[in-house]
């Protein structure tokens, strides 16, 4: 069995994803049929059982993986999508301060002296430093004495959503250090899955062209003619023997 790298699983994925939508399209077709194939139905049945187990057991695999060096660009999308969440986040709590308490008052000054919060949307040294400002601010003597204030109860809560959503952004930006030998099985668990995968589809595509064997023009008007493109790996150039 021929290994499948990282990216050809995630590219099989994609592929047995628009498969599933092709074979429900062509079980719609079935169910508007008049003579009610029973046996033919049953194929795309079978077909679509195998590639979603198949599909299934690729994402579960791929998911586990995901601390491998291959996602390193999902990382770096993940921590953009953590850092807005942290910005909302901490939006919130201005936002609140300003609907409940006053837009220029004591508390806003003393959370909030600057007011740039924009600089949490870009990931860096400024948005950290921010935060920690924050983060010291808001356990002030003045801040812990308004939190335990009934008429301030919106702040707690919408404080400690803002601490939470730094601290999610802060693991994604510090991934553990994988254990030895940890890498090789994680990309063998995704080269068996999606191999697992690549067979469910080659059998669904045989069921398809079995139930429209009589319309071949059907079968590939509904895509399920199709095959998974395999990446290529670009070859080393030839080594030159001394003459």
């Amino acid at each position: 069995m021929s290994v499948i790298s990282i990216r050809e699983a995630q590219d099989l994925s994609a592929f047995a994803e628009h498969t599933l939508q092709r074979l429900t399209i062509a079980s719609a077709r079935m169910d508007g049929a008049q003579d009610e194939p029973a046996a033919e139905r049953a194929w795309l049945g079978a077909a679509v059982e195998r590639v979603t187990a198949g599909l299934e057991s690729t994402r579960r695999a791929l998911a586990e993986a995901s601390e491998l060096p291959e996602f390193s660009g999902n990382r770096k999308l993940q921590i953009e999508a953590l850092s807005n969440a942290l910005a909302d986040a901490v939006e919130a709590v201005f936002d609140a301060i300003v609907a409940n308490v006053s837009g220029n008052g004591p508390l806003i000054e003393a959370l909030f002296p600057h007011q740039r919060l924009d600089v949490l949307r870009r990931p860096g040294a400024a948005a950290k430093s921010f935060w920690l400002e924050l983060e010291r601010r808001s356990e002030s003597a003045y801040v812990r004495r308004l939190c335990g204030d009934p008429c301030y109860e919106f702040l707690p809560p919408r404080l400690e959503a803002a601490k939470d959503a730094e601290r999610q952004l802060r693991e994604a930006g510090s991934p553990r250090a994988m254990p030895a030998g940890k890498e090789a099985k994680l990309r063998e668990r995704v080269s068996v899955a999606a191999a697992h995968l690549e067979v469910a589809l080659c059998q669904a595509r045989a069921l398809s062209e079995a139930v429209f064997a009589a319309e071949p023009a059907l079968l590939a008007e509904l895509g399920l003619d199709s095959r998974p493109k395999r990446r290529t790996l670009r070859a080393e150039p030839a080594k030159l023997s001394a003459s």
